[in-house]
């Protein structure tokens, strides 16, 4: 089997070749890690992490690559966490003896943490999953909050937080918001007006664990959820402008003017004449 070495800070991961195919993610992760973007390698990681059909190599190596980025972005807390569920998947990994000793004494450490609780998550049965229920609104109108709302199902009570990520367009680093949680058990955030603007907001839900580390999603950082904000300035895109058009191309017997800027005098409009100045 032909096995692809990832190599992180001086930490190497191992996994096969065709297990990055099945979770492009991993690697878009680790890419955005060497680039020392680490908040957008900790959005596509934690995406990653979530993905059904994820094999224990690919659990594993996510697991890997999110104690470091939690690390790099002076997290330890999410970093340790994501060490565990490591160790708990690869009990008997070892720390490389290459590695920068500040990183090195983190990760022993938090090892030695791990066996002296008697090493929790080894040989126990899987968590039962869980699910986040939401449905998108329609659409929204520039400058106008989005209130959102989401439901868990979540058996094992797993779940400690949920956070909303969004941002304007497609092409913005996502923000975070944290939800609250109703007397109903439902989750609510609302994205802020100032950032809600044409032609799209794109945002997901992702619930996380006590550690921090995310156990469930809807949509990610790859395939966000959407809303359609309605265009702001130009006339040209609002319906009422092109049913307008129509009904005096339709009755071009009748003499119309049109007029929607008016810089300089036009002649007057002879029969069967449509005069349309757009600026």
């Amino acid at each position: 089997m032909v096995c692809a070495s990832l190599v992180l800070g001086g930490f190497v991961f191992q996994g096969t070749a065709a297990a990055q195919r099945n979770n492009p993610l991993i690697r878009q992760g680790q890419e955005l890690y060497d680039e020392l973007r680490y908040e957008e390698a900790l959005q596509v990681l934690s995406a990653a992490l979530v993905r059904s059909g994820n094999s224990e190599t690919e659990r594993a190596t996510t697991y890997r690559l999110l104690a470091f980025t939690y690390l790099a972005l002076g997290r330890p807390e999410e970093a340790e966490g994501a060490y565990r569920s490591l160790l708990a998947l690869e009990p008997g990994f070892e720390v490389p003896a290459d590695l920068s000793p500040r990183f090195r004494e983190f990760f022993t450490q938090a090892a030695q943490r791990w066996e002296a609780d008697g090493r929790p998550g080894v040989s126990t049965a899987p968590p039962a999953a869980v699910t986040i229920a939401h449905t998108s609104p329609a659409q929204a109108d520039p400058e106008q909050e989005v209130p959102l709302s989401a439901t868990l199902d979540d058996a094992d009570g797993r779940v400690a937080r949920v956070v909303v990520a969004y941002r304007q367009g497609t092409s913005d680093v996502f923000r975070r918001l944290d939800c609250e949680r109703q007397p109903d058990g439902s989750y609510t955030a609302t994205i802020p007006g100032e950032d809600v603007a044409p032609p799209l907001v794109e945002y997901y839900f992702e619930a996380l664990d006590g550690a921090g580390l995310p156990v469930a999603a809807r949509g990610d950082v790859a395939a966000p959820l959407r809303i359609a904000v309605e265009g702001g300035g130009s006339v040209v895109t609002k319906w009422w402008f092109w049913t307008i058009i129509g009904v005096v191309a339709a009755g071009a017997v009748v003499t119309t003017a049109v007029v929607l800027t008016r810089d300089d005098p036009a002649p007057p409009p002879t029969q069967g004449t449509l005069i349309v100045n757009i600026r």
